[in-house]
């Protein structure tokens, strides 16, 4: 029978049709471009990963061909040379060399023991309820930009070292040797104090997840034998955390060696080598942040020179930060529980365990004896132990808020000093005034604003993402998704070592870079551009390759058996579940860079009115920190302190919004 037709001016059902058939051939097309596709796909992120390795051979490259002068007519001498003379021609590295390493050296052995002993209480001993407070009030130290490291140093630390510390230490220790001198606060001492606030949370975050590595088991292995928890912590974890806490303290120190802004504010500005802790001195990074762009209209000599000082500096930070990582990827091997710790401490838990079996038992010999005084005073030693770990929780306890407390100074003094700034809407849009101070004939001087710096930051930021945030992302993805091979290990481990690479470098490297091949914009919002560029690839890299090897491996797998091609699957599978961990990434680059000074010192022009264009100089909130907050002139000053409090609200958010997304990553996988 006929199928019955409907009714006039009724509707009838639906009848589902069958796809249309498609012919094998277009299948055999589909399927081949797909394939295509996914090679072109790999063959663009591995481009991009040998490019990666390009850029780090070209860092070296262009500083040892601009050098290279100064390097033939200077040989091995130019290191040991104790003058610098570029009036006569005399060029001696010395006196810098020998101002890092102090500054370094101090820095080091102040933030040393107060970032371990911050590590073992917010990793072991602090409670749940205050340990992610705790922990991210400290990591935030870390997002504080250098440039407010020092300007907070010169309007408080310098004072305080120059009226009450450093007399102090001179009145104790007689004011002979290291102590000598005159104590005025802009000296290496208090350079190395600021230095050991900077790199104090680096330490610390290296330093706890080398605890972290730490298994679980041993710790309750010897507390289950009756160690207390920080016996737990000094027998069982400590050392097999050892290698992860020296490759802390590695990193460390490459920040200190190569931190410009802060140590070029109260260090003193004098060429000459340090004879005590209270002589004013200079670093490396502080002459070139000081001296380059005047040294290009000096002539090749004096460029040259601080070129190679430049080159000195990159390779002795490489090499500190190549043995960093090193022995801080044997802590993710695995290398924390191996049986020689296993061995030796069990041995020590041993001890602990040793408890009385049987009271009514005679002693027989001379250890019996001994044994049998011992644990008849194990109550005593128990109260002993037990003092001792509440001297030594109390100790971390106060290291904790000791690390803390810059950072409410610096938040205090930013509060009084630009809190009138940043209450007025013509602080964001109007420009700086001339320079004034309060006096008879000027009762009151004209306060401006930072609009043109505001929008020259955001121009420098937002041409760098366009470069780096793509470039970043697809590097991570090859180290991923395509990585197990050579070529992967090898940029990885590049990533990490140009993390440590000092900013003032990257300024150089570009500027050395575009006086050879685009001169006529070598200090420009291009040239700025490119050098906060290359300061965040290597971070949105590490994230990126970090959030997709979250992703579990079954999500790629579903997805694959489905049909779906590889670089599909990477695309809207891998990159969407690690979307979240992926954004913290590239937050985290813009607020590094968002603080940059010394690159921007050699590449922007410091340009103070509204920008013009990617060819023209450019200013930013940073520069106008620096430029202005030491000028003397109240006015300026209070639009420099505005400046800094803007800046510090903005990196503060920044760090605690990504610290939220990442608490939401998990639940977007």
């Amino acid at each position: 029978m006929g199928r019955p037709s409907p009714v006039a001016g009724e509707e009838g059902p639906e009848i589902p049709t069958a796809p249309p058939r498609v012919s094998r051939p277009a299948l055999l097309r589909r399927g081949t471009l797909l394939i295509r596709l996914s090679r072109a796909f790999h063959g663009l992120t591995g481009g991009f990963a040998l490019g990666l390795l390009g850029l780090f051979v070209a860092l070296v490259a262009v500083l040892a061909r601009a050098s290279w002068g100064s390097i033939f007519r200077y040989g091995p001498g130019f290191l040991s040379g104790p003058t610098w003379d570029p009036v006569h021609g005399i060029f001696g590295a010395w006196p810098f060399v020998a101002g890092t390493l102090v500054t370094s050296a101090i820095g080091l052995a102040l933030a040393v023991p107060v970032a371990l002993a911050v590590a073992v209480f917010l990793s072991e001993l602090a409670p749940p309820r205050i340990r992610l407070a705790l922990s991210t009030t400290v990591d935030l130290l870390a997002a504080v930009p250098s440039v407010v490291y020092g300007f907070w140093a010169v309007a408080v630390l310098v004072p305080l070292m120059a009226g009450t510390i450093e007399p102090g230490i001179q009145r104790t220790t007689g004011a002979v040797g290291p102590f000598s001198g005159h104590a005025g606060g802009l000296d290496v001492l208090t350079a190395g104090i600021v230095l050991a606030i900077m790199i104090l949370p680096t330490i610390s975050a290296v330093s706890r997840e080398a605890l972290s590595a730490v298994s679980r088991q041993q710790r309750e292995a010897a507390m289950s034998l009756g160690a207390t928890r920080w016996e737990a912590t000094r027998l069982a974890v400590l050392g097999p955390a050892r290698s992860g806490i020296v490759g802390a303290i590695l990193l460390g120190l490459g920040r200190a060696l190569g931190e410009t802004i802060a140590v070029t504010l109260v260090i003193g500005d004098i060429n000459r080598v340090p004879t005590s802790i209270f002589s004013p001195g200079q670093t490396i990074s502080s002459l070139i942040a000081g001296d380059l762009n005047s040294a290009v209209a000096e002539g090749p000599a004096v460029y040259g020179a601080l070129v190679e000082l430049g080159l000195v500096l990159l390779l002795l930070t490489i090499a500190v930060n190549v043995v960093a990582r090193l022995l801080i990827w044997r802590i993710r091997g695995g290398e924390a529980g191996g049986a020689r710790h296993r061995r030796k401490h069990s041995r020590s838990s041993l001890l602990l365990a040793a408890t009385p079996t049987d009271p009514t038992h005679v002693p027989v010999d001379r250890w019996h004896r001994r044994r049998a005084a011992a644990l008849a005073q194990l109550p005593r030693r128990v109260r002993r132990r037990h003092r001792t770990y509440l001297l030594l929780a109390a100790l971390c306890l106060a290291a904790t808020v000791l690390a803390i407390l810059p950072l409410a100074s610096i938040v205090y003094t930013a509060v009084q000093n630009g809190g009138s700034a940043v209450v007025r809407p013509t602080f964001y849009t109007e420009t700086q005034p001339a320079a004034c101070n309060p006096g008879v004939l000027t009762p009151t001087c004209p306060i401006g604003g930072v609009g043109p710096q505001i929008e020259g930051t955001l121009l420098l930021l937002g041409v760098a993402a366009l470069i780096a945030i793509p470039v970043g992302i697809l590097i991570g993805v090859y180290l991923a998704e395509y990585g197990r091979n050579r070529l992967g290990p090898g940029v990885s481990f590049i990533t990490d070592v140009m993390t440590g690479v000092p900013s003032i470098l990257l300024g150089v490297f570009v500027l050395a870079l575009f006086l050879r091949y685009f001169s006529n914009v070598a200090t420009s919002a291009i040239a700025g551009s490119v050098a906060l560029s290359i300061l965040m690839l290597p971070l949105i890299v590490r994230t990126t390759e970090e959030a997709l090897k979250t992703v579990p491996v079954s999500v790629r797998e579903s997805a694959l058996a489905l049909g779906f091609p590889r670089h599909r699957v990477t695309l809207r599978v891998a990159i969407g579940t690690a979307r979240n961990a992926i954004v913290t990434g590239v937050l985290l680059a813009a607020a590094r860079a968002g603080g940059e000074t010394a690159a921007l010192i050699l590449t922007t022009g410091g340009f103070q009115f509204w920008p013009t264009g990617l060819t023209h100089p450019i200013g930013a909130l940073p520069l106008l920190i620096f430029q202005s907050g030491l000028s003397g002139y109240a006015n300026w000053e209070t639009d420099a302190w505005g400046a800094t409090l803007l800046l510090l609200a903005i990196m503060l958010i920044i760090s605690v919004g990504t610290r939220l997304l990442l608490r939401r990553a998990p639940a977007s996988e």
